[in-house]
């Protein structure tokens, strides 16, 4: 496994230096322009850097397709710090065209790297290294910021306004240089995805996750810009022109990094793992719209600055550290076609209109329009609130999409590419389990004719006779079917050189000998060697009753027996979809199985030989001397309840070496499985710090005199037939 300290220090210092810029850029571009221009022209501003930002999100996007974020992040970086030492020089010769340039070159092109920096590191850390790193990440860059803002503060009051402007550069040079450094290894990157280009129609129309997140983008920023411009008026009356007002936004912006530091690294990973992405990028509108009705009811400019606070700090901690996993999942072509239209686009767009709307409300009405704005601001925050709270199921469609896409692109251990539907591992649960063609072109067989004669009595002697070439004639198929021989068929299943032809004999019964079948399964005096050929039977019938029987007989002692029922089960799930299975009894047996410790865990093992054909393997030929049976009963299980194809990627991943392939594994099961058996499977499967099992050591003995009961039984009733 890559050792990943080393790009994360890289990530951490790039992000700091990003938004040690984006503070004090923040107290530059407003500094520069409210001394140059008054408040009321703030929306014209904020429109045209609008409109300036959607088309170079559009360019931008462009480029990521064509060179990928490796190589246009860095080469962006480097540019806006030239521009900034251009605009120093500029800034004395022609002050108000260059403090306009200043503002659109701050707003337009740094949100543009903002975004391109995230989808490197999107792509650069697979989902679940995500989780663990972007918490720190996010924590280092407000910390830059705090540090920006400190910087900017002492800048302008030392050396003056202009000199903050080399500032600026210095920190985007350092960007430049650290995102080099940040490029995907070749041999990481997401196999035949890099090169594909896709279409920003095609994007939004196959991953509707993308719809989501530009609407939540959109709708924040067009609150945020309501809120922004009650803050900058108020602070405009309350503080006047001049280097005083530069300074009060240093601090004011500094004052909300140090916030959001605090958040970001007290609260954030406390609340995104119990409470789920979806409810924690929820928490920024709600708490916005709480806050501004807070305002309208609380009318001191104190609280406006309270409230634009509040959306700084939680944007910046909760909402974004959310919000940037939700990308980590989709793949690489779709998010460099739309990411940057997304975070960029939408976000300018939603300052035009948040700027036009407050424009329109000045227009209509008194110059603060305060209650008007608030009132609009609470309206947006619902909206927004609700698309958050919904985006979870987006999120795992793609997760499910990016599973079984990644599954197919990924060369199996031959060397070949092997799609789904083509590999062993896509038909896992497709294929039939071995019986006779007679039975295959006839899966559901006519009553057959039952023989009430004095033949019954020699068929039984025939069966009883314990000599081969006396039963397999007594099986034959020109046989007529009898429900009184069933019960002899059934002993005889655990005979090898008839095992297979008893069981073709009971396959012509159908669903009327499943009450004995099921009894033979759930009897622990039966012989094992039957109740583990028991279940396949059972599939066939494919009846509620034999459901019960099965579910039930995933309670056995004998890890074989629990295998096989898991096995039929999820064959009659596909078979017989009308059928209906409760979670709750597979949730409970997968907690069972997962409830032992990792020596019992490691020594379950299946006594029957695999058939070729076998449809219920879920691994290629190469792949399956690698998997786990224990762990392959345990997806047979969930893939009861839990969708199938994904589930079946899933599996492949965690045996796979691919790295992004096992992330996307390991966060769609922690999405889709309920907290105590993730909690237990991870353990399992050594992604939890635990290093031993919590299995009740009561149970785990229980368990093991169980076990040893039955080995006992059975090696006395083989000495006694032997005898």
């Amino acid at each position: 496994m890559e050792d990943l300290r080393r790009p994360t220090l890289l990530a951490m210092a790039a992000t700091a230096s990003m938004i040690a810029h984006q503070v004090a850029g923040k107290a530059a571009r407003d500094g520069f322009f409210l001394n140059e221009f008054p408040a009321t022209d703030l929306p014209k501003i904020v429109v045209l850097s609008a409109l300036l930002s959607v088309g170079l999100a559009f360019l931008f996007s462009r480029l990521l397709q064509w060179m990928g974020p490796g190589r246009i992040v860095p080469a962006a970086f480097a540019l806006s710090g030239v521009l900034h030492l251009v605009e120093w020089h500029a800034e004395s010769l022609a002050p108000r065209p260059t403090v306009i340039f200043i503002y659109l070159h701050i707003v337009g092109l740094g949100a543009i790297l903002l975004s391109g920096s995230w989808l490197l590191l999107s792509e650069r850390f697979d989902p679940r290294e995500a989780k663990r790193i972007f918490g720190r990440i996010a924590a280092a860059g407000t910390a830059g910021g705090v540090l920006g803002g400190l910087a900017a503060e002492r800048v302008v009051a030392w050396y003056g306004t202009e000199i903050l402007l080399f500032l600026l550069a210095a920190l985007h040079l350092t960007c430049a240089t650290l995102t080099t450094s940040l490029r995907v290894p070749a041999a990481q990157t997401r196999p035949q995805e890099d090169e594909e280009e896709v279409s920003p129609v095609d994007a939004f129309r196959r991953t509707p996750l993308l719809w989501q997140l530009a609407a939540l983008v959109f709708l924040g920023t067009c609150t945020a810009a309501l809120l922004d411009y009650l803050f900058k008026l108020g602070a405009t009356i309350s503080i006047g022109k001049g280097p005083a007002l530069i300074r009060y936004f240093a601090i004011y912006y500094t004052g909300c990094q140090m916030m959001t530091f605090l958040v970001q690294t007290l609260l954030t990973r406390r609340v995104l793992e119990p409470v789920g992405i979806a409810r924690t990028v929820a928490s920024l509108p709600l708490a916005v719209g709480a806050g501004s009705a807070a305002a309208l009811l609380i009318p001191v400019f104190p609280m406006t600055v309270a409230v634009r606070a509040f959306e700084v700090v939680l944007r910046g901690s909760l909402f974004r550290s959310g919000y940037e996993l939700l990308y980590t999942p989709v793949p690489a072509g779709d998010k460099r076609s739309v990411k940057t239209m997304i975070d960029v686009g939408c976000d300018r767009m939603g300052d035009a209109v948040g700027a036009g709307a407050v424009q329109v409300m000045v227009w209509l009405g008194p110059a603060l329009a305060r209650p008007e704005i608030l009132g609009l601001a609470i309206g947006l925050s619902a909206i927004s609130a609700s698309i958050a709270l919904r985006i979870g199921s987006a999120y795992r469609g793609v997760l499910e999409r990016g599973l079984v896409r990644r599954a197919e692109l990924v060369p199996d251990l031959g060397g070949e590419t092997l799609a789904i539907g083509d590999s062993l591992m896509g038909t896992v649960f497709t294929n039939l389990p071995v019986i006779p063609a007679a039975a295959v072109a006839n899966p559901e067989p006519a009553r057959a004719r039952v023989d009430t004669g004095d033949g019954i009595a020699q068929s039984l002697a025939e069966l009883r006779s314990a000599d081969v070439q006396r039963v397999l004639p007594a099986l034959g198929a020109e046989q007529t079917w009898n429900p009184i021989l069933a019960a002899q068929v059934i002993q005889l299943l655990a005979w090898d050189p008839v095992s297979q032809a008893a069981r073709a004999y009971l396959e012509r019964g159908g669903d009327r000998i499943t009450g004995q079948l099921t009894d033979a399964l759930l009897d622990p005096d039966v012989e094992f060697g039957i109740r583990r050929r028991v279940p396949r039977l059972l599939a066939r019938c494919g009846t509620a009753r034999g459901v019960e029987g099965l579910i039930q007989g995933l309670h056995d002692p004998r890890f074989e027996v629990r295998f096989q029922c898991g096995r039929a089960l999820d064959y009659i799930r596909q078979h017989q979809p009308q059928i209906e299975f409760r979670p709750a009894d597979i949730y409970q047996a997968v907690e069972r199985e997962l409830s032992v410790s990792k020596t019992i865990w490691r020594s379950w093992k299946v006594l029957d030989k695999r058939e070729s054909s076998d449809g219920y393997s879920y691994l290629d030929d190469l792949l399956r001397e690698r998997a786990d049976q224990s762990l392959e009963h345990v997806f047979s299980l969930l893939a009861v309840v839990l969708p199938r194809e994904p589930l079946m990627a899933a599996f492949r991943g965690l045996h796979e070496e691919d790295r992004i392939f096992r992330g996307l594994a390991l966060e769609y099961l922690e999405t889709v499985l309920p907290p105590k058996l993730r909690e237990r499977l991870w353990i399992i499967l050594e992604e939890s710090p635990a290093q031993s099992q919590a299995a009740d050591p009561v149970e785990e003995k229980a368990l093991l005199e169980t076990l040893l009961r039955t080995s006992a039984r059975l090696e006395l009733k083989l000495k006694q037939e032997s005898t």
